[in-house]
Formats: structure tokens, C-alpha cells, sequence
């Protein structure tokens, strides 16, 4: 007596998603912590010299983060309203930020979080606070529409700059030139200034409110995002050309406003910061969009720690998620084996302990018989009515019922198991039609169930709501099929027509 045959499952290919080396880098990023403050998130600094710490402002107060652990190691409270731009300065040691209270621009010392300076000189709150590429300078920017500098070390007001139409609302320091600062505004404008001569040496029209401006640190580009455009404007180009033709590229990848911008570690990378949810990465050299990640909530402001290991994002709902780059592993040195000599005690003992591999092939055959899964347990007993069943309860493929299905067709016993079933087992049966008819691999078998299930049940629809309501269900399934059909159609006798033209 024969074996019984397992029934065969068939196999279809895999649709592969091919992924640059850009996706596959940024999808490595795994979730690590997600901080809760009680207000939005309103801006992220990320200090070049300390890579292990970052800045948050939010409410009232600025965070010092460890990036090992994402717990707070300082928190800074004096500031009676909001506190706004809470930055850290390169070495470490300074958090300068802004006052919503007293329009303040105040400098604390990281250690002991005390006021080191205090500087008084505009009429409205200073949104924008930074320090130079020197470290003895702070930028600040107001909604009194000018944009002051200010002596770190005696904490007096070196001088003004008047230009902006509009509150000030971003700033950027060049590395390449640490005399030019770039400061976006509400007027729509983004302004070079030149520290030596105290005066705007540039103006670049954004064509909306600028909310964020970044500058690379070769001092040629300058990229600001306002509304849902991002702009690459060539500074170089913007002095010999005017700022009509200094545009590189406008980015229209984001569906609502852009909040924030950012720079990689390695300055080969552009993020992106949006109202709509989104955090973009862009390729610097075409500009192209290479990976985005979605947030539960409106993004206000992003950022990477050094070496690119921590992708930190802040939203409105107060949440900060940080994800982490898993970083390479150090591989064990392996020790060289020595030789074995010939004719000694180690030789005649090879291979005395070792242990065969899983995927060793066995020239023995197995005296024990395949176990049959349950449902070729149910053909081999011909009970073709609990095969389907299991396999519809079960359910672990649409392949494996199909395949079922097929089977059933072919011993001519299809009519059997549908009959004779009440409200309860009828429903399975439609459910699985519904949800997998109108799939290209399946149409064809499942179209003769079901034309099998309207010949038995057409004298009793009616009777029953739920059963109704699934072969309606179905009819209106099978009438959406074809009505994409019919488009699809259309549009190959379109297309075959323009092709036609064209080659004629």
C-alpha cells in the first residue's frame, strides 16, 4: 500500500520592495526612549563637542539630556514664562536662552545652573538665542524685529542690526565664515549679516514666513524652510548674481508647514521637520527624499548626536522620542589553530568529540514515518467536510485554503461540503470570498465556490439577515472588481493608441 501524499501548497513569489542604502541605514535607527514633558517641544540643541548631552526647551524650562540613559541630568527653571532656544555652546560649559517676561537673553553656567549673565536691550520676547563660532559672542533675535550681538564675557551690547520687516523667528552661524550670520524672519526674507561692518551683506526672498534657516559648514549654502517649501540658495552665486537666480532648489515634499531643519553629524544629510506628522531625510547631493518616519504628532524640531547615533525628534504633545543607531559590534579574534602532526595522540583523536551540524545530511534514511499535518490527516479519511473547516478556522494562508479548495474540486466533492450548512458555517466560507475573490491568484477557484454556493442557498436568501448581508457583500465586491476592470481597460486602449501615433 502506497503512502498518502501531502497535499501540495503552492509557492508564489515574493513582491521585494528594493531598498537604497539610505533606507536600509535610517531604518537601523530602533526605538530607545520616549520622554514625556507637560508642553510642546520648541526647540532641540545639539552641542558639537558633547556627545553624550543634548538641549530641549520646552515651557518654561530647558533640559539637559544624557543620550545613554535619556534621563535629565540639568534642569534649568528660572524663567517666570517661556523660555525660548535654549542652546549649549560648543565646549559644554554655557546654556544661553531667551525670556518671554523680562525679553531677556540670559546665559547659565551648566554646573551649577546659575545666571552668569543677564542681558537687557530689547522690547519684545527674544525668540532666537545662540552663541558665535568663536564662543565669546551671542546672536539673539526678537519680536521687535531686530537682531542684536552681545559681549559673552562683559555682557554689554556690541551692537544692533535693523532690517527685518517682521518678528525674527530663526538663526544660523557659518563655520567656514564666522564673521556672516543668517536670520530668517516672518517678513519672508532671510538676511546675511557681516559682524565686522554691521550691516546685512544679503537678502534672500523665501516667498512665505521663514520658520527655520541652516548653513552648511562650507560656508556656500544656505537652506531655509517656510510654509511647505525648502529652499537651497548658493551664497556665492547670490553675489555676483543677485538672489533672482541664487536658488539651487525648492523642496515641496511636505503637505503643511515646515517647522525645522537640520544637518546630520557628517553634513551629507538634510532632515526635515513638518506640521503633517513627517520627519524627511534628503540626500544633499539631488536633493532627493531618501527615507521619512511618521510621529503621532506635528514635528517642532529635530536633530543627531554626534557620529549620527541618536535621531532625536520633539512634538507638539510634549513627546520627545529618540531613536538609536545599533553600533557595531567588536568581532572576537579567533585563535590560529596549530597543526596537527602526523602520527601523534592528537592525530589518531580527530574528531572524537565533535558534534554533527543540524544541517548535516543523514545517509541513513529515518525509520519514522513524515507526521501528516491535520488537515491531509482529514483527506486521507476522506472527511472532506472537516478539512475545509480546519483549514478555513485556522486560517493561516489564503494559499493553504485555496490549495484545499482545489482538491476538493478535483475528487469532485466540492458540492458535498457546501451543503447542508446553517447560518453559523455559511459565514466563514462568504467572509473568505469576500476578503480574497477579486485577488488574480485566487479569482478562478474562488468564482467556482461561489457560483457553487448561489446554486445551493439562491431558495433560502432571505431568510436569514447575516447571510443576506454577506452575499451582498459580495455582489457588491464582485462589481467594484469589475468596474476597475473596465478603467484599467480603458486605459490600455488609450495608451495603445498614443503608442501607435507615436511610432508612426
Amino acid at each position: 500500500m502506497t503512502d498518502v501524499q501531502k497535499l501540495i501548497i503552492p509557492v508564489y513569489p515574493k513582491v521585494v520592495v528594493k531598498q537604497t542604502p539610505e533606507q536600509r541605514y535610517w531604518k537601523k535607527f530602533k526605538f530607545a526612549a520616549a520622554i514625556k514633558e507637560y508642553s510642546a517641544i520648541s526647540h532641540l540643541s545639539i552641542p558639537v563637542n558633547e556627545p553624550d548631552r543634548y538641549v530641549v526647551t520646552c515651557g518654561s524650562k530647558v533640559n539637559i539630556y544624557n543620550k545613554k540613559n535619556n534621563e535629565v541630568e540639568q534642569s534649568i527653571t528660572r524663567f517666570k514664562k517661556s523660555a525660548y532656544s535654549g542652546s549649549m555652546r560648543k565646549d559644554g560649559k554655557l546654556v544661553v536662552a531667551g525670556d518671554d517676561d523680562q525679553n531677556t537673553v540670559q546665559v547659565f553656567e551648566v554646573g551649577t545652573r546659575s545666571i552668569l549673565r543677564q542681558m537687557t536691550g530689547h522690547a519684545r520676547a527674544v525668540q532666537v538665542t545662540r552663541f558665535d563660532e568663536n564662543n565669546t559672542h551671542v546672536l539673539s533675535g526678537s519680536d521687535d524685529k531686530t537682531v542684536r550681538c552681545w559681549d559673552l564675557p562683559t555682557g554689554q551690547e556690541l551692537f544692533c542690526l535693523t532690517g527685518h520687516s517682521d518678528y525674527v523667528r530663526c538663526s544660523a552661524t557659518i563655520a567656514a565664515q564666522p564673521n556672516t550670520w543668517a536670520t530668517g524672519s516672518y517678513d519672508h526674507t532671510i538676511k546675511l549679516w557681516d559682524k565686522r561692518s554691521k550691516e546685512c551683506v544679503g537678502t534672500l526672498d523665501h516667498g512665505s514666513p521663514v520658520e527655520s534657516v541652516v548653513a552648511l559648514a562650507t560656508g556656500t549654502l544656505v537652506i531655509s524652510a517656510g510654509h511647505n517649501k525648502i529652499k537651497v540658495w548658493d551664497i556665492h552665486r547670490l553675489q555676483t548674481s543677485g538672489s533672482s537666480s541664487s536658488v539651487l532648489a525648492t523642496l515641496h515634499n511636505h503637505q503643511k508647514t515646515v517647522t525645522c531643519l537640520a544637518l546630520d553629524s557628517t553634513n551629507t544629510r538634510l532632515m526635515s521637520g513638518s506640521l503633517d506628522h513627517q520627519v524627511k531625510m534628503y540626500d544633499m547631493v539631488g536633493y532627493k527624499v531618501t527615507h521619512s518616519i511618521k510621529y503621532a504628532a506635528p514635528v517642532l524640531c529635530v536633530g543627531t548626536t554626534a557620529g549620527n547615533s541618536h535621531l532625536v525628534v520633539g512634538c507638539s504633545d510634549g513627546m520627545i522620542n529618540v531613536r538609536e543607531h545599533p553600533s557595531p559590534q567588536p568581532q572576537p579574534t579567533k585563535r590560529p589553530i596549530s597543526a596537527i602532526v602526523p602520527g601523534s595522540n592528537a592525530y589518531f583523536a580527530r574528531g572524537k568529540n565533535a558534534v554533527p551540524h543540524p544541517k548535516d545530511i543523514l545517509t541513513e534514511p529515518s525509520s519514522k514515518k513524515p507526521k501528516l499535518p491535520k488537515y491531509d490527516l482529514f483527506l486521507k479519511r476522506f472527511q472532506y467536510r472537516e478539512a475545509f473547516d480546519y483549514v478555513l478556522k485556522v486560517r493561516q494562508n489564503p494559499e493553504l485554503v485555496v490549495s484545499v479548495l482545489m482538491e476538493l474540486l478535483r475528487r469532485d466533492t466540492m458540492q458535498h461540503v457546501l451543503s447542508g450548512r446553517n447560518e453559523l458555517t455559511i459565514k466563514p466560507i462568504l467572509s473568505f470570498l469576500i476578503q480574497y475573490v477579486a485577488h488574480p491568484r485566487y479569482t478562478v477557484t474562488l468564482c467556482d465556490v461561489a457560483f457553487m454556493l448561489l446554486d445551493l442557498y439562491a431558495p433560502i436568501i432571505g431568510k436569514s439577515p447575516r447571510v443576506d448581508k454577506l452575499f451582498e457583500k459580495l455582489n457588491n465586491r464582485l462589481k467594484f472588481e469589475l468596474k476597475v476592470q473596465e478603467q484599467y481597460l480603458r486605459l490600455q486602449g488609450k495608451l495603445e493608441c498614443f503608442l501607435a501615433v507615436s511610432q508612426t
